[in-house]
């Protein structure tokens, strides 16, 4: 029975690569064309495919998607920087290739904070991306799951969203516009990135030399190393770091100073 059960995961996991049109591979990252899923009970329409959108407006779009971990209040971008440099230009040239019973799906690792920002941890974020009736939407998969370097894929694909399910995760998507789902985004052809107003700049050098506190910003260059070495001696404690790595990590924030 496990056999079997081992057997029917792998080949699911075959088909799925069989049916993909690889647009970037890079070890366990990709970006792929892949035949439309089925919407619930329910003929799912072609997309609007395909279309070109611009690098800068597609970049806008996916760096406005935040991410809260239902164990934290603050919320996080869902892509890294890094991470959504290297991805955007496959998916504009994905969603410049598909057809209309195409989507573009893909998988992105990026790395995140990880003990108290003191460390880094590979994650995984997938999707799929379609256009339709002028809205270019994403539906996630995976959401910063971390990576285990030692799963066999065929058995843990990094799988895509769907529109017939809806992804599971202890998370919850934040955007400036309502979602489809707890998982889907749509970005209309209205949608403008968010304008944060720049500080006014005060010409007057009298006023200048009052406005800018120098002392106190000194002040927290020199109190952010101190509360860096308290967080560390704190894991060290509690076992979640080894001596080796407390030494390193204590002489890497003592250098910074």
């Amino acid at each position: 029975m496990i056999f079997a059960l081992l057997a029917l995961f792998m080949l699911s996991s075959l088909c799925y690569a069989s049916d993909s049109r690889f647009i970037w591979q890079s070890r366990e990252q990709f970006v792929a064309l892949e035949h439309q899923d089925a919407e619930p009970a329910a003929t799912v329409k072609p997309n609007d495919h395909p279309v070109d959108l611009s690098l800068e407006r597609l970049v806008s779009m996916l760096g406005s998607i935040t991410v809260r971990p239902s164990d934290s209040e603050k919320p996080d971008a869902l892509f890294t920087p890094s991470a959504l440099q290297l991805l955007a230009p496959h998916l504009q040239k994905g969603l410049s290739q598909a057809s209309p019973g195409e989507d573009v799906t893909f998988a992105i690792i990026g790395l995140h904070d990880a003990l108290y920002g003191l460390a880094k941890s590979q994650k995984v974020t997938t999707g799929r991306l379609f256009y339709k009736a002028g809205k270019l939407n994403l539906i996630v998969g995976l959401v910063q799951k971390d990576v285990n370097d030692r799963e066999d894929r065929r058995l843990h694909p990094f799988t895509p969203g769907s529109r017939q399910y809806v992804s599971n995760g202890d998370w919850t998507l934040l955007t400036d516009k309502p979602l489809v789902r707890r998982d889907w985004v749509a970005f209309g052809d209205e949608w403008q990135p968010s304008v944060v107003p720049a500080a006014a700049v005060d010409k007057n050098p009298a006023h200048a030399q009052q406005t800018a506190p120098q002392p106190v910003q000194k002040q927290e260059v020199q109190r952010k190393p101190a509360d860096r070495l308290v967080i560390l001696n704190d894991l060290k404690q509690k076992g979640l770091i080894t001596e080796d790595e407390y030494r390193a990590k204590r002489l890497e924030i003592l250098n910074g100073i």
